[in-house]
This record gives C-alpha cells, sequence and structure tokens, in this order.
C-alpha cells in the first residue's frame, strides 16, 4: 500500500462562509418579520421628514456670508457666516496673531503624530504610543506657554479647538501614569496604601466631575499656603486628570487582573525581582489588553472638555457661546443654534474617529 506524506504546510484558509445574495441580506435585516418591517418604514420615513427639513434649515435656506447678525435675517436658515467670520476664536481664542505660528505648528504635530499612530505597523508595540501620548504634550505646553526666546502667552488667552486639544492631551497624558500608581497601590501587600488607593478611586468615581470642577475653581484656593497662586487653567486640568485617574485605575486594575497569576510566580522563579517581573512581563500584557478602554476614556475626555466653559474656561463650547453674545453677533436664535450644530458636528467627526480606532484595536486582539 503506497502512503503520501505532505511536505508542505497547507496554508491556512478562512471559514466557508453561507453566500447570500445582497437584497436577500437587505430584506433579512429591515423586514425580518412584519412587526420589524413597520418598524423600518416608520423609521426611514421619519429619517427622511427630518432629514428634509434639516436639509433646507442647513443648505437651502442658509447664510453663507456676512460680518454680524445683520447678514442671518430670521431663524428660518442656519446662519454659516457666523461660522466662518468667528473662525480665529474657535480655533486658538485670544491667541496674538503674530505668534499664531506656534498654534498652527501644534496642530500639524498632532496631525502627523495622529496619522503615525494609525498607519503605523499591526506588530508595533503600544508602548511608543502611550509614551507619545505623554511627551506630546509637554511639548505642546512649553511651545504655546513661550519663555526664553519665545514671548510668553499665559494659558488664560488660549482658547477654542486648541484649548480644547491641550486640556484633552494634558488629562490623558497625566491621569494615565497616576491610574497605572493607583491600581498597582490597590494590589499592594501593604494594608494602608492599598485602603489609601481604593478610597482614592471609590471617593472620586462617586463624585460628579462638575463638582470636582467647582472645588477646583472656587474651594482649592482658599487651601493653598499665602503667596501660593494657581491660575484657573491648571486647577482645571488637574481635577480633570484627578478625575479620569481614578477610571483609568479601574481600566488598568482589570488588565492587571487578566494577567495570570503564573506569568507573574513564573517570572520571578527564573529570578527575576517583583518589580521587574511586573514591568517586563505584566504590565506589556496589562497595557496591550487595555488600549480599547483607554482609548474611550480619551473620547470622554474630549467630551467632557464641554464643562470647563461653565467655570470660565474658554474652551471650544465656551467660544461659541461668547462668540453669539458678543455685540456683532446678538440676534436671532439660529445664530446659536448654528454654532451648537458645528460644534455637534466637529466633536461627532472626532469622537467617531477615536471610536473607529478603538474598533480596530478591538479586532486586532
Amino acid at each position: 500500500m503506497t502512503r503520501f506524506v505532505r511536505q508542505i504546510l497547507i496554508e491556512p484558509r478562512h471559514a466557508p462562509v453561507r453566500a447570500a445574495p445582497a437584497l436577500a441580506r437587505w430584506r433579512q435585516a429591515w423586514f425580518a418579520s412584519p412587526a420589524m418591517g413597520m418598524l423600518s418604514l416608520l423609521l426611514v420615513a421619519a429619517f427622511a421628514l427630518y432629514g428634509w427639513r434639516f436639509f433646507q434649515w442647513a443648505i437651502v435656506n442658509a447664510h453663507w456670508q456676512g460680518s454680524n447678525s445683520d447678514a442671518c435675517p430670521g431663524d428660518a436658515g442656519a446662519c454659516w457666516a457666523f461660522i466662518t467670520a468667528r473662525w480665529k476664536p474657535w480655533l486658538v481664542g485670544d491667541f496674538p496673531s503674530d505668534q499664531l505660528w506656534r498654534a498652527w505648528a501644534c496642530f500639524v504635530a498632532f496631525a502627523m503624530f495622529w496619522t503615525w499612530v494609525v498607519r503605523r505597523s499591526h506588530a508595533a508595540s503600544m508602548q511608543r504610543v502611550l509614551l507619545g501620548f505623554i511627551v506630546l504634550p509637554m511639548v505642546f505646553f512649553a511651545l504655546l506657554h513661550g519663555g526664553g526666546p519665545l514671548p510668553v502667552v499665559v494659558p488664560t488667552r488660549w482658547g477654542g479647538l486648541l484649548l480644547t486639544l491641550v486640556v484633552t492631551l494634558a488629562t490623558f497624558a497625566t491621569a494615565l501614569p497616576v491610574g497605572l500608581a493607583l491600581a498597582l497601590g490597590r494590589r499592594s501587600r501593604l494594608p494602608v496604601l492599598r485602603w489609601l488607593c481604593a478610597a482614592f478611586v471609590e471617593g472620586m468615581r462617586s463624585v460628579p466631575l462638575l463638582a470636582v470642577l467647582f472645588l477646583a475653581a472656587t474651594l482649592l484656593p482658599m487651601f493653598l499656603p499665602a503667596g501660593w497662586d494657581i491660575d484657573l487653567f491648571a486647577r482645571a486640568v488637574a481635577a480633570f486628570a484627578l478625575f479620569n485617574a481614578a477610571m483609568a485605575a479601574e481600566v488598568f486594575r482589570g488588565g492587571l487582573q487578566s494577567v495570570g497569576r503564573g506569568q507573574f510566580e513564573a517570572a520571578t522563579t527564573v529570578g527575576l525581582s517583583d518589580l521587574h517581573a511586573m514591568r517586563l512581563v505584566v504590565l506589556p500584557q496589562a497595557v496591550t489588553a487595555v488600549v480599547p478602554a483607554l482609548v474611550n476614556i480619551m473620547i470622554a475626555v474630549i467630551k467632557e472638555t464641554t464643562l470647563l466653559s461653565v467655570i470660565g474656561v474658554n474652551d471650544l463650547l465656551g467660544a461659541v457661546e461668547s462668540g453669539a453674545k458678543s455685540p456683532g453677533w446678538v440676534g436671532e436664535s439660529n445664530i446659536l443654534t448654528s454654532g451648537h450644530v458645528f460644534l455637534a458636528l466637529v466633536y461627532l467627526a472626532v469622537c467617531y474617529a477615536l471610536s473607529r480606532y478603538s474598533r480596530r484595536l478591538e479586532a486586532r486582539r
């Protein structure tokens, strides 16, 4: 009897997929049952009705040019002239016009960094990405604030999208190491350290962010020593960082628990100390596992920056609100509504892009 042994491995193949016509898939998704079909028709009709009304308001009856509220009479159409006329406050706030190159450099640097993050190799380590998110806000702050050969521009003159970007990156860069330290502290063998970290995390998670911001803006200066003066921007960033550090701590703690105890014991068995075993074996796996959750925290931070306008920091939402109250643009309600719609589209684009990136990271795992 002749026997044959294959010398070359068979290439991996995908599992067989049942092919179905596109029309059949569409019908199954939208009209799987009479009730589902009726609901689908109602949703399509509502979307068509309100979508057409929005199209008329945003495109057909919109006002596109003008330098004041006289360009947008009535409230039947959007006032996009309000958007184009006040582009500078919405992008950079009150940043000096002769130093705008510093703000543009920050925008370009972040765009290049994010392009590298998205297009990097699947096998590349995430540690460089996280390191970039920590180093980048430091560089941005040094460039924007100035000093030495560069004129000093205080943070109170920053605003708009630039301020939102800096606050988001600074919060992310600060919350990550603090959250990781809290997560490690909750796993410490020292009861006092473990209880303190747990009390901070649970206490911060039980308080609304708005309350933390109010405490940082009004109550914190009362407890500072005489002669200490921390500006409102720094206090707001600190409040954001501490609040989101508690959120990141729970994410990191979940990642640490996902790594089996046997790996830590095996690392110490071959001669590694507890510190080296944690740094070289446990942490790389734990951080890689929680990267999608960290991206979700970044999305939450971007949306949370809108609360800065409540305490007087001129972020993107604050720039829209103050612009609608300026003497040249006090008028019909469509002016402020157009600003809010534009603001919603900006946040939708940014958060959706980050959400897609988070899904991409999950698919790689």
